[in-house]
């Protein structure tokens, strides 16, 4: 009883007036990502570009893409939907687009492909936010693959390594129309990949296994073009400048920033020849506590970005009714820190505990 009325009356020490709701600023990275239910591979992928093998008719499709900011913003242009399935070996991706014109340019691998129009592919296989990986494939199949430890939005750097190759990674693309020829209109592109489970584990650990949840988003880059005088395409420029990008993904982030791991989709993996059996009780109260917790993550990082250092105290969000709202009733929150560091940390009515830090990583303490 006594941890209950302290715990009421922090909540009322935290009730502000007059002030903006954070649940309100923050509301376009509070939207449930996308779900899906990932089938097992009950019958051999030939990686070759195309979805024409039997295992691939028991995937079903995401949802067509959508800007990267989420609601209000303009649909995409061009059609671009993805499947995915897996095996305790491999994760399978598959993925279509609408395109009219087929064009690339850059060979060279772990260029900055997405200086092309490309497709990427971002696993974070632990459902923490961090470590994830990326790879992205433009259209003439140059691929740019790297192993992130954390966001780069960390106030400090975290260790990116630009030089790491999944070693067994296996790609093909489909064009349904001809490289750089301006000449002539295309109908798109397709692209099969093949991601190793030892390629995305830690410590021999294989988190390709029944029920996993894994967190996925694709995105793919789409610019403006223009056709030069000697036929080639370029990305097109007004008064000197390259016209940005478009962004279009699976699930949106709500800001033009893929780098944000828990904003990507939960990919539940099914057993073979089995129905999904529901969350485990862990998974369905960290993504209970999971918007709030966000919540103060992006209020402690606009703090620092201000000030050059954190809030100390709960009371310092200035949490209103509204805010307070994301958090079901039972739970309990309190907030540790140091100069440079901290932790919110949230415990369930079971007395489980959950923790996002300033790294943005987001765990269940064992």
């Amino acid at each position: 009883m006594r941890a209950l009325l302290l715990f009421l009356s922090i909540w009322s020490a935290l009730l502000a007036t007059g002030q903006s709701s954070l649940s309100e600023q923050y509301k376009a990275l509070l939207t449930p990502p996308a779900e899906y239910l990932c089938a097992y591979a009950t019958s051999p992928i030939v990686i070759d570009g195309k979805s024409n093998d039997p295992a691939w008719k028991n995937a079903t499709w995401t949802a067509d893409f959508q800007d990267i900011s989420g609601a209000g913003f303009a649909t995409p242009r061009y059609r671009t939907r993805a499947k995915m399935l897996w095996t305790t070996d491999t994760f399978y991706v598959y993925a279509e687009m609408e395109e009219p014109h087929l064009w690339s340019n850059l060979k060279e691998r772990d260029t900055i492909v997405y200086h092309d129009n490309d497709f990427e592919v971002f696993i974070e296989p632990r459902n923490e936010a961090r470590p994830y990986f990326e790879f992205e494939v433009n259209q003439r199949g140059t691929l740019f693959d790297l192993c992130l430890e954390g966001a780069y939005r960390a106030p400090k750097r975290p260790f990116i390594q630009f030089q790491w190759n999944a070693p067994g990674l296996r790609y093909a693309l489909h064009l349904d129309g001809t490289l750089n020829d301006a000449s002539d209109v295309d109908k798109g592109w397709s692209i099969e990949m093949a991601i190793p489970a030892k390629d995305i584990s830690a410590e021999f650990h294989n988190f390709l296994q029944a029920f996993a949840t894994l967190r996925v988003n694709f995105s793919r880059v789409q610019w403006h073009h223009e056709v030069l005088p000697n036929g080639h395409y370029r990305r097109k420029m007004v008064d000197g400048k390259v016209l940005p990008e478009d962004n279009w993904v699976w699930t949106p982030t709500g800001q033009v920033a893929m780098h944000m791991p828990e904003r990507w989709g939960y990919v539940r993996l099914l057993p073979a020849g089995g129905a999904d059996q529901g969350m485990h009780i862990e998974d369905k109260e960290k993504q209970e506590a999971s918007a709030f917790l966000w919540m103060l993550f992006y209020a402690q990082e606009e703090q620092y970005g201000k000030h050059r250092k954190y809030h100390q105290r709960l009371a310092d969000f200035r949490l209103t009714k509204a805010d307070q709202a994301l958090l079901p009733k039972g739970w309990a929150v309190r907030l540790e820190t140091t100069s440079h560091t901290y932790e919110i940390i949230a415990t369930s009515p079971s007395q489980r505990t959950y923790v996002i830090d300033e790294s943005g990583c987001y765990f269940q303490r064992k």
